[in-house]
């Protein structure tokens, strides 16, 4: 792009002098000033300001205000080296609060324990804590006390997230807020304009909408790496991608928020402060750079507005998702021909835009590079799957899907992303898998829950002998706690693909034919409206009572049904959640088309009419921990993973924030140390 007019917009001459001064991300500076002094003055205030700006974000040294001609050489020198050593501050910030939490996980004791043996707690003889370790568990625990609990004051503006997500957010806020307002030159200049009697008032309102466009040019990259399923950010943090999206969304409406400032700002300046008008602010606005600006404010308010979540149940995910791809790439190619200068931000949004599109294809194609038959040797060959269809009582559709495929690996609580190629080849959606009767990675299943958009036509492929699918993954990272001794899982309904595998896969490390395997107790807690939901994964619950009969406890809590007087013959007990809970035993009939689940250790809460109370539930585990030695499972910590409504999330939360004790943890009881993993990938 080329440079804007200097004599106009800059005020001197560039052809009076051969002399400048280059100002990364500006302009150069002609010197010496040969203008009225009032103008000098102000530019000499403009870019020191303009200096600052970058130091805030992309870091050069700040050219002062200099007199002699050999102080103006070193500058010029400094200003070269600086901009090759490319020091940031802002930047330079985010590093180094990455590098603090990468440093942290590889310090993490936990990483190095070795998970509690069932010969040392029939024994009694169990090592101690380090006191390095107890530490640690007393501040994580305080942390999660104070940080994981939901704001409920501000679940109107942001949602049900957590302090530390809104704290974080403050920090972001705070820093732009300060540095917007520190360094600033707060005065004016009445300076007379050529060939005219008007005067123009020269403020640093100017500087300082320059000041908010770089920072904006300069959150640009941040918040398309937030966006980003192959995340470099979760490699650093071992926080899965979906859990930025909250950063992602305020990130990009502080920008939206910026863009408006410096858009209005330079209006005022050039269509009220300079004379004479409407000449000068005509001029300004046929100015290409000007074109190019306003276009990107339009784009990013159309992001803005169509990113909202009302708009976005108005006009469905799947606008949301295109518009927002589309939108974004030409708001990047705009504020590159608004202002070149600031590319060294655009350049990488784009660049990390294509790696990210770049991994997703190459996922893909490494997942379906199959050998098709002899004589067509290798191409693209998509997995076959069956589609059941299943209606939830209450209206709706669910539907289970099964194939199997064996790339790539994937572990317990990790999602894919599925395209139907039959129904659409431009959409995929997140669906988390579980082994097929808990027997192999190799047989995907899959419960989907049938709502708007692509997944409301699958109903449609129930009745073909099978469809083709494509799927890109497996995203999420590693989920379960090796060293904690209780997991706690708890689903609501369709988040019942993502609690069983988790539940199995903890279950399967304390097998009790071992004595060097690791000891864990495991509930699985399911909540569903109606019995017959049972039915979408009733030979996945068969397996996992009856494969480890002594390591896990299944609770189902019917939310939208009385007991069935059908059920005879069962062992009546008051549930620790407050409701009639029933033991199913071997004499309980069958109710529908389906049949229940045949344990001593499957308990089925009827509540006709509301939700369980999470806080019973959690706590109940918590305080039903056997102590050492027992011949059943040790206390220790407890890890609570979850999916399921929103509202639930928001319980689990206020309830695991309140159970830790970070004096308790301390004192080496390690039961008052709880940790949540919520799944949460959606908008």
């Amino acid at each position: 792009m080329a440079d804007p007019e200097l004599g106009r917009r800059h005020i001197q001459d560039p052809n009076a002098t051969a002399s400048k001064i280059p100002h990364f991300g500006y302009p150069s500076r002609v010197v010496p000033c040969s203008v009225d002094p009032g103008s000098c003055a102000y530019l000499d205030a403009a870019y020191w300001m303009q200096d600052l700006s970058m130091l805030y974000t992309y870091s050069t040294f700040p050219v002062k205000r200099h007199t002699h001609p050999s102080i103006e050489i070193m500058a010029q020198y400094l200003t070269h080296c600086s901009l090759c050593i490319h020091r940031f501050i802002m930047w330079g910030m985010i590093g180094s609060i990455l590098f603090i939490i990468f440093a942290l996980r590889v310090a993490n004791p936990r990483k190095f324990e070795k998970p509690m043996q069932r010969r040392e707690l029939e024994s009694g003889n169990m090592a101690k804590n380090s006191l390095f370790s107890r530490a640690w568990g007393a501040v994580s625990a305080g942390a999660r006390r104070h940080l994981l609990k939901p704001e409920e004051s501000l679940t109107r503006y942001f949602g049900h997230v957590t302090r530390l997500q809104v704290a974080i957010l403050c920090g972001i806020l705070a820093y732009l807020f300060i540095f917007t307002l520190v360094g600033i030159v707060y005065k004016s200049w009445v300076t007379p304009v050529k060939q005219s009697t008007s005067f123009n008032i020269r403020t640093p309102l100017g500087p300082m909408a320059n000041r908010v466009g770089a920072f904006a040019y300069a959150l640009t990259p941040l918040t398309v790496v937030l966006s980003t399923r192959e995340n470099v950010l979760s490699l650093i943090t071992g926080i899965p991608y979906q859990h930025f999206n909250f950063l992602h969304r305020w990130i990009g409406r502080i920008i939206f928020i910026q863009s408006v400032l410096h858009t209005l700002a330079w209006t005022i300046v050039q269509a009220r402060l300079y004379q004479p008008q409407p000449k000068v602010y005509a001029k300004f606005i046929a100015e290409k750079y000007i074109v190019f600006g306003i276009v990107a404010q339009v784009l990013i308010a159309f992001i803005y507005i169509f990113s909202i979540k009302r708009v976005v149940m108005w006009t469905g995910h799947e606008f949301f998702r295109k518009s927002h791809y589309i939108a974004g790439i030409l708001y990047l190619g705009t504020c590159w021909g608004h202002w070149a200068r600031l590319a060294c931000w655009i350049i990488p949004s784009i660049g990390i835009i294509l790696l990210d599109r770049g991994f997703r294809l190459f996922r893909t194609f490494a997942i379906h590079r199959k050998v098709k038959d002899e004589k067509k040797g290798i191409g693209f060959k998509a997995a076959e799957g069956k589609i059941t269809s299943f209606d939830d009582g209450d209206g709706g559709l669910v539907v289970r899907l099964e194939f199997s495929h064996d790339q790539p690996p994937w572990k317990a609580g990790q999602h894919f992303f599925l395209c139907f190629p039959e129904i659409t080849v431009w959409q995929s959606h997140p669906f988390t898998p579980f082994p097929n009767r808990l027997q192999s990675h190799a047989h995907h299943a899959y419960i989907i829950r049938c709502l708007k958009g692509e997944t409301s036509r699958l109903p449609l492929l129930a009745g073909t002998a099978t469809t083709p699918v494509i799927l890109t993954g497996p995203y999420g990272t590693p989920i379960l706690d090796k060293t904690a001794p209780n997991i706690l899982a708890i689903a609501g309904g369709t988040g019942i693909s993502f609690a069983l595998p988790l539940a199995a896969a903890a279950v399967a490390a304390a097998s009790p034919t071992n004595n060097e395997i690791p000891a864990h107790r495991v509930e699985l807690v399911w909540v569903i409206p109606r019995s017959q939901n049972i039915e979408w994964v009733q030979d996945e619950l068969n397996a996992l009572l009856h494969s480890y009969p002594k390591n896990v406890i299944v609770r189902i809590f019917i939310s939208r049904e009385s007991p069935p007087l059908e059920l005879g013959a069962v062992d009546d007990m008051k549930g620790s959640a407050g409701d009639n809970e029933e033991k199913v035993t071997l004499r309980t009939k069958r109710r529908s088309s389906f049949m229940w689940p045949q344990h001593p250790h499957l308990r089925v809460s009827w509540l006709s009419d509301h939700h369980p109370d999470m806080r019973n539930i959690v706590e109940d585990f918590i305080a039903n921990q056997p102590a050492p030695p027992s011949s059943a499972v040790p206390t220790g910590r407890t890890q609570v993973v979850a999916s399921g409504p929103a509202e639930m999330g928001r319980d689990l939360r206020a309830t695991v924030a309140a159970a830790n004790d970070a004096g308790q943890v301390w004192k080496g009881r390690g039961g008052f140390e709880v940790d949540l993993y919520w799944d949460n990938r959606y908008f």
